[in-house]
């Protein structure tokens, strides 16, 4: 009684292999993008980018690489790593642009009836990036890279995604909603009473048992909930898991920007009257037109253009050199 009509229907005339109640994060990430979806107006835009100039850069440096005076084994290791994996790359010349481009690293609350609306442009650059795991996906933040050389962006990259393999989701997310809960209750916000509701119905009656594989992982190896809350924008890098083009990506709100990269392939290209071959890469760019026009993603766009165009930017760049 009271069950969706088509459910109905459907449990009723197909034969049902097997009945699976969704996890709290699939909970969590069906209520959290239905509501950008009903909220957002979502609008993006797909950019090829010719990646030669980056491919070409790391195989004339790769070659001459050298272990430095007093460089660890382990550390000359990564840094041989990054000119194999663009992942790095990507994710601090982002945040280059974004430092460049400081409206599209925010957050907004969109409340007409109160303020009329209020962007708040954050200082501190906290990237998320998306892993995925047994559970599904995990976005851990990797905090300013634009104040960190390109070796360590990578390493502190490599200590998130293991934490993240090691980590039950589930348990995470929810002692991350109970954070945002707390605030929820401090706030009088009574727009998010089915937000609560979600997680008392998930500890009442449908919590699961802690998954005994991630019982005996020290609690430092594991992600913490401020290494997942506190986004200023999330990058999905599907091409380093499969081939094809990223496609389009729902915000997180109060997140303003998102920005999905597909994998590196080989594609014919004109290049001053010529037809040539050329590596390419896919970017999709999604953001809230509540916050900003298309134009204003522009400049953003040819900013990351530039540090592809001019890698050196990214890989020589050092702490106390001009972002």
């Amino acid at each position: 009684m009271f069950d969706d009509y088509r459910i109905a229907y459907f449990r009723e005339n197909v034969k049902i292999r097997e009945t699976r109640p969704l996890s709290f994060i699939r909970q969590s990430v069906a209520y959290m993008l239905a509501d950008s979806a009903r909220n957002i107006p979502h609008a993006g835009g797909v950019t090829t980018i010719d990646v030669t100039p980056l491919i070409e850069y790391i195989r004339s440096n790769i070659g001459i690489l050298a272990p430095e005076p007093g460089e660890t084994a382990d550390r000359f290791r990564l840094r041989r790593a990054v000119h194999k994996v663009y992942s790095a790359f990507f994710l601090k010349a982002i945040a280059h642009s974004l430092y460049h481009h400081p409206s599209m690293n925010a957050c907004l609350d969109y409340r007409p009836w109160k303020s009329g609306g209020t962007l708040y442009m954050a200082e501190d650059i906290n990237i998320s990036y998306t892993i995925h795991t047994k559970f599904g996906v995990i976005k851990p933040i990797l905090r300013n890279a634009h104040q960190k050389d390109l070796v360590t962006v990578a390493d502190e990259m490599r200590h998130l995604t293991r934490k993240a393999r090691k980590t039950d989701a589930d348990e995470l997310y929810m002692r991350a909603a109970r954070a945002y809960m707390k605030h929820a209750v401090r706030q009088l916000n009574l727009a998010e009473l089915r937000g609560m509701w979600v997680l008392l119905r998930h500890l009442l009656w449908n919590r699961p048992k802690p998954d005994p594989v991630y019982a005996a992982v020290p609690e430092k190896e594991r992600l913490q909930v401020e290494d997942i809350l506190g986004v200023t924008c999330t990058l999905a890098n599907i091409g380093m898991t499969v081939s094809g083009n990223q496609t389009v990506t729902a915000i997180t709100p109060p997140e303003v920007l998102m920005i999905g990269l597909g994998d590196i392939h080989p594609e014919p290209l004109v290049v001053e009257g010529r037809v040539e071959p050329r590596q390419v890469i896919r970017m999709f760019v999604t953001f809230d037109h509540r916050a900003f026009d298309a134009g204003d993603v522009f400049p953003l766009v040819n900013t990351l253009l530039s540090y592809v165009e001019h890698p050196e930017k990214i890989y020589e760049w050092k702490p106390g050199d001009e972002v």
